[in-house]
């Protein structure tokens, strides 16, 4: 599997969490702990919150473990081939690109989930007021928070795999050079050489025999 497919997959595991984290969050933020959150997360059309909020948590675990065990490779590798420290990047701008992407991300699947549950319980859907109704005024400051968690925690991975990685092919760089910088070949020598009838204490070539008719 390639980094690109796996850093694809890590994102949506990712984002699955948040988006998990966050509806139990607002829901939190506006009940209150207690029986009433409870209550409200086993009814109002949650009843398949629970197997789906499993199924969430699992995909996430499994991709940190994939992530981590990844990580653990570059390192040994990296600490094979006495590869230097090398910097990932800035932190700023991963950081920045991914809360975006994740915020948008939890937000659009957060509208979608209440409007689905709305239109079962309730037979009808809020649109985005799930998000800037009265319903929820504290869905879009906690999806803020919650995806800007998820992405400190995508920014510095991605930064210390890129920084391993390059030092890992800096490192390679380094052992190929020599080998380039290297005595020439044999057969660039030979060619340099030339042929031995072509130096000047060569002598001549014995002369061509004439055969006469009689």
């Amino acid at each position: 599997m390639s980094t690109d497919i796996r850093n694809r997959l890590a994102f949506w595991a990712l984002a699955g969490l948040a988006l998990f984290v966050a509806h139990d969050a607002i829901y939190l933020a506006q009940i209150g702990p207690g029986e009433a959150l409870a209550a409200s997360l086993r009814s109002a059309g949650h009843g398949y919150w629970g197997l789906a909020s499993l199924v969430l948590t699992a995909v996430a675990l499994i991709a940190g473990v994939s992530i981590w065990l990844r990580m653990r490779r570059l390192r040994r590798r990296a600490s094979g081939l006495g590869a230097a420290g090398h910097s990932g990047g800035p932190f700023a701008r991963r950081f920045v690109v991914a809360w975006l992407r994740l915020a948008a991300v939890v937000a659009v699947g957060f509208v979608i989930q209440e409007n689905v549950e709305h239109s079962i319980i309730h037979g009808h859907a809020p649109g985005v007021g799930a998000l800037l109704g009265p319903e929820y005024p504290l869905a879009l400051p906690v999806i803020g928070l919650i995806g800007a968690i998820a992405a400190s925690v995508a920014a510095v991975v991605t930064r210390t795999q890129e920084a391993l990685v390059l030092a890992v092919e800096a490192a390679l760089r380094r052992l190929v050079r020599p080998l380039l910088a290297g005595p020439r070949p044999p057969a660039r020598l030979a060619a340099a050489i030339g042929s031995v009838l072509a130096h000047p204490g060569a002598g001549r070539a014995p002369p061509t025999l004439v055969v006469s008719g009689s």
